[in-house]
């Protein structure tokens, strides 16, 4: 956090010495100096964001409405309106950035699906309707979990070229609860096909795994593969209100 005061703190005096020089804007005070931040601030903020089609003249006059300067005010709307159509940008601003990811990452995409449409012809691998794929390495004879059970596992995550993204540590066990959003789909669905004491592979489309975005391991698109072992079922309770069947909480198709 302090880091964070420190680097922004630097960005305004450099912005604020910037324009000093410029005939446009006078900082006369410190109340100009800060105010030039706090602009500076949202500039960097927005470009961030990926926001680049703001039009000064109707940002400002958005800025005066708030501080009930009504003369510049050029729209008349009411809460519901304004919420409507920043939801609307939001969502331009977000399927601009999935399909700029989409780009970028597309080949991810294109090799999972090569992988998954071979893998699924290999003997002893089970395809399911959503596009998980599944192998049975060892039968348990346990129960087989259900969702808001927690599993007690084994496991060891990679990609398609084998690097390692994630595993547990030797034979120290880890728990997770079946709770619906709380864990990739693909594990949602995956256990409670495996009875305790087995040992499987799975094979996870991008879609039940980290999706478009991924995450700072792993890139958007991204097939997974999981090598687990169910070591123990610890039975849940589920809850009167929330997702009561695996098929609730698989994306649709």
């Amino acid at each position: 956090m302090k880091l964070g005061i420190k680097v922004f703190g630097i960005a305004c005096l450099s912005a604020t010495l910037f324009s000093c020089g410029n005939k446009d804007v006078a900082l006369n005070n410190l109340q100009d100096s800060v105010s030039f931040c706090l602009g500076f601030q949202t500039a960097a903020m927005w470009h961030q964001q990926g926001v680049d089609t703001v039009t000064n003249d109707a940002f400002f006059a958005g800025f005066k409405a708030f501080n009930k300067d009504e003369e510049n005010y050029p729209l008349d709307l009411d809460q519901e309106q304004y919420s409507e159509l920043m939801q609307r940008y939001v969502a331009l601003i977000e399927e601009k950035e999935k399909n700029k990811l989409a780009e970028q990452y597309g080949p991810n995409r294109e090799e999972g699906e090569k992988f998954l449409n071979e893998n699924k012809e290999k003997t002893g691998v089970v395809a399911t309707a959503s596009g998980l794929q599944y192998e049975i390495l060892s039968e348990g004879k346990g129960p087989k979990p259900s969702l808001y059970d927690t599993i007690e596992v084994l496991y060891k995550g990679t990609l398609l070229d084998g690097t390692v993204f994630d595993s547990t540590t030797g034979n120290e066990t880890v728990k997770f609860p079946l709770i619906p959003y709380s864990l990739i789909e693909g594990w949602i669905e995956a256990f409670p096909l495996l009875s305790e004491g087995t040992k499987a592979k799975l094979f996870i489309p991008y879609n039940l795994a980290y999706g478009e975005y991924g995450n700072a391991a792993i890139q958007p698109y991204s097939t997974l593969i999981f090598e687990v072992e169910l070591k123990k079922v610890i039975k849940g309770k589920k809850p009167e209100n929330g997702p009561q069947r695996i098929e609730d909480v698989l994306p649709a198709k």
